[in-house]
Formats: C-alpha cells, sequence, structure tokens
C-alpha cells in the first residue's frame, strides 16, 4: 500500500475549507431570542393555560428542542475549529516528505 501523499493533501486542503464553512454557522441568534422569549413566555404558565391548555408543554418541548439544536451547532463549530488545526498538523507533516 502506496503513501499517495499528493492526493491525501489535496482531500485535506479541501476538507479544511469544508471545516470552515462549518466554524462560520452562524444566524441562530433568532433561536436563541426565540427560545429566550418562549422561557419569559412560560413564566406566567396560567395565562398560558388560558389561551390553551397545549401551550405550556408545546413552549416546554420547543424550548428543550431549541437548546438540543443551539448546543449542538456551538459543538459543531467548536470540532470544526479543532479540526482544522488537526488537518493543518497533517499538511504540515506532510509538507515534508517528497
Amino acid at each position: 500500500m502506496a503513501l499517495e501523499v499528493k492526493k491525501i493533501q489535496s482531500l485535506s486542503a479541501q476538507a479544511i475549507e469544508d471545516l470552515k464553512a462549518i466554524e462560520k454557522i452562524g444566524g441562530l441568534e433568532h433561536l436563541a431570542q426565540l427560545s429566550a422569549e418562549l422561557k419569559k413566555a412560560m413564566a406566567d404558565e396560567e395565562q398560558l393555560r388560558a389561551v390553551s391548555p397545549m401551550l405550556p408543554p408545546y413552549f416546554a418541548e420547543l424550548r428543550k428542542n431549541l437548546g438540543f439544536l443551539l448546543g449542538t451547532a456551538k459543538s459543531l463549530q467548536t470540532h470544526g475549529v479543532n479540526r482544522t488545526k488537526d488537518i493543518q498538523g497533517l499538511l504540515d507533516q506532510l509538507s515534508h516528505i517528497k
């Protein structure tokens, strides 16, 4: 099995571009604001129940899912940054091989 340095370097450079796109995940501030607003609305559960008995559990479930989504996005950004560094290190090591 031959080490295909050029192919690994090429794919690594492309992977870094993919990871840069992941790092730029943004525009989720509206989701965070929605979650915060739902939390405020849930403070007066009686008022929500007066509108519809289904609203409090629906708001709670939606907040839970939004929190999970926001946490996952943040984790993905962190992984993007870290894997970019890892792949850059690989490229540095491969640059010494002719």
